[in-house]
């Protein structure tokens, strides 16, 4: 009875490992991560953007939320970016912008490494400027190593500023730069790479 005690107690720890492995949660590694987002102007002209300064975590729960520093948008022109952070997403009164979804867990406890899937319709919460959309789309989780995931979106994810009130921001914008127009629909794109707390 006693050997079979033992085994049973093996094979149990052995079964529990994966799943101490992600009690401890996630946290997103900022230097392998990058959220970037697209802008139009005068029709056609299209110029790549991002935010190097993220923050973000997955709890043993599956509750996901990144933080994006909106005072380090970089668009490649200093004073673009200032009257960004002025006028769109007025960080004076709201420096940081988030993202929230709900991760499902028991499916990553399942990726081995080498290992991708994706998760349908996903829900998440964006808040910029004291306003919150939800955006439903499609992520792909691939397994890098025992201690690292990366998140990516399945398809671009395309937002649009009217949905966060900014539109009268970006009206500000194209009267500063004398443009004929710029889109408030913004396509998004981002890497979010994450290692597993000890």
């Amino acid at each position: 009875m006693l050997k079979y005690t033992i085994n049973f107690l093996l094979v149990f720890a052995l079964v529990a490992l994966p799943l101490k492995a992600m009690a401890n949660g996630w946290q997103l590694d900022n230097d392998s991560s990058r959220l970037s987002f697209g802008s139009v102007k005068k029709t056609s002209v299209g110029e790549s953007h991002y935010f190097p300064n993220l923050k973000g975590s997955v709890s043993a729960e599956g509750k996901a939320q990144i933080e994006i520093e909106l005072s380090s948008v970089q668009t490649g022109i200093d004073i673009r970016d200032e009257r960004l952070k002025e006028h769109v997403f007025k960080v004076a009164s709201w420096p940081q912008a988030t993202l929230t979804m709900d991760v499902d867990i028991a499916s990553l406890i399942a990726l081995k490494s080498g290992e991708m899937m994706i998760l349908e319709d996903v829900d998440t919460n964006v808040s910029i400027a004291g306003a919150t959309s939800e955006i439903t789309s499609s992520i792909v989780v691939t397994r890098l190593s025992p201690t690292r995931i990366v998140v990516q979106p399945d398809l671009i994810v395309m937002l649009d500023a009217e949905d966060f009130n900014l539109e009268v921001g970006v009206e500000v914008l194209r009267e500063l730069a004398d443009l004929s127009s710029v889109s408030t629909v913004v396509p998004v794109n981002y890497r979010f790479v994450f290692e597993r707390l000890k």
